[in-house]
């Protein structure tokens, strides 16, 4: 019962403080948005490496390279196959423009998305040799295979990178075209809950990368933590973060810009991806040590980091406690279905409060976008006027996904305990 107490208020706490901070932020947030397409300076001051890490990508990345080769600014895009057994090389070689690929074969492959990224690096420091680029003006950005930048990403991305203080950037994501009701949880977990966080993290300097939509200066990473900045946990942006964090590296989040991907559409597959987040979140444990006694990590990071490492246990013995205080409950008062009936019924009401607010926020910012000029494509503000049924439904779900991710919490103990450590990637739709 404590265990749960303690757990339940860490939560309202967390909710809280993000709704707080999302409100003060909207009159910054709406004048940014104003104009998000006016360039203050040259596009062209930077020089943009994409690394798009593939493995059996062969469905979306050649749409991705063409969203890609569209983009204002200079660019090269790395695309890094890890051994794909289907048309992935095929349909990335269809594209033109200045793009390579990086093939990588087994038993060299298959070794984690940090391997596949740290072995563009080479391609990287070659091409800045050939065309005499400045370190400072290079930035490396990872993207998914799936991976649509919005029209406005170069210009806020350059916004950024002047502030020579800044080492990486973090963009705002969202789902693609969200039509299930599982891909609109999905969307409003990203678009507006993580991006909730994200600001609380900007409050805290203790901002964290994503698998998706991170780009960082090439001089200041690369000579800070060498020619392999990606480690091998099954999280590797958050240990990006993290050694980033202990070598005094500034990490910003722009919400003004966003990077879109595909929404899983199965909960098997989702319950599989959370397991790999999860596993790698413990894998990052590794670090716990380096965090608590580093000078350089502040303590607003310090707080962030051990906040991440005690939440998935936290959550176990949450979810345990609310497996036993509910069985033990209905035994207690089993002469008695009316009053389960109730207590059911206004238990149901409460935890559908958080979820409420969140889907009105998600709305909000759907239109917001939308006002803007925002959107990559129609589809993705498919969840601007909810209809009845879905908002119900997605409400629910929000309320109620944490037993998805119980089960996904379980497999990754299970994993930890048994040494599986191979990258399990989910396929795609």
């Amino acid at each position: 019962m404590i265990i749960y107490l303690i757990a339940i208020t860490v939560f309202m706490v967390q909710c809280f403080i993000m709704f707080y901070i999302y409100i003060t932020q909207q009159k910054r947030f709406k004048q940014n948005m104003q104009h998000p397409f006016e360039p203050q300076q040259d596009l062209n001051q930077f020089f943009y490496f994409m690394l798009l890490p593939c493995l059996n990508e062969g469905k979306v990345i050649k749409n991705s390279l063409s969203y890609l080769n569209n983009l204002q600014g200079r660019k090269h895009i790395i695309v890094i196959d890890d051994d794909s057994d289907d048309d992935t090389i095929t349909q990335a070689q269809s594209v033109d423009g200045p793009i390579s690929i990086v093939q990588r074969k087994l038993p060299n492959a298959r070794t984690g998305k940090g391997d596949a990224l740290n072995s563009a690096i080479p391609t990287i420091q070659k091409i800045i040799k050939e065309q005499n680029l400045d370190p400072k003006y290079c930035i490396i950005g990872v993207l998914d295979a799936d991976g649509v930048l919005s029209a406005n990403s170069i210009v806020k991305l350059n916004q950024s990178f002047r502030d020579e203080e800044t080492d990486a950037v973090q963009l705002r994501i969202k789902m693609k075209s969200p039509g299930k009701i599982l891909q609109t949880f999905q969307d409003i977990e990203f678009f507006v809950i993580n991006h909730l966080i994200q600001l609380v993290r900007t409050h805290l300097k203790a901002v964290a990368l994503c698998g998706n939509g991170q780009f960082f200066r090439a001089s200041t990473v690369l000579n800070k933590l060498g020619d392999q900045p990606w480690g091998n946990a099954l999280l590797e942006d958050y240990e990006l973060t993290l050694r980033m964090e202990l070598n005094g590296l500034t990490i910003r989040y722009v919400d003004e810009a966003y990077v879109e991907q595909e929404a899983l559409k199965k909960v098997k597959k989702l319950v599989r991806q959370r397991a790999r987040w999860s596993q790698g979140g413990f894998n990052c444990w590794k670090y716990l040590k380096h965090v608590s006694k580093s000078k350089t990590v502040s303590l607003g990071q310090k707080i962030d980091a051990y906040f991440f490492f005690i939440q998935p246990v936290l959550n176990i013995l949450a979810d345990f406690s609310i497996i036993f205080l509910t069985i033990n409950f209905i035994l207690r008062y089993v002469q008695n279905p009316e009053f389960i009936f109730i207590v059911f019924i206004i238990m149901t009401v409460l935890s559908f409060f958080f979820g409420t607010v969140f889907t009105i926020i998600y709305q909000k910012e759907l239109k917001l976008h939308d006002k803007y000029h925002l959107v990559i494509q129609k589809d993705d503000m498919i969840n601007e006027k909810f209809k009845f049924r879905r908002g119900i439904l997605s409400i629910g779900l929000l309320s109620y996904i944490y037993v998805i991710f119980f089960f996904s919490l379980i497999i990754a103990c299970y994993h930890l305990l048994a040494g599986h450590t191979v990258w399990d990637k989910t396929q795609r739709n």
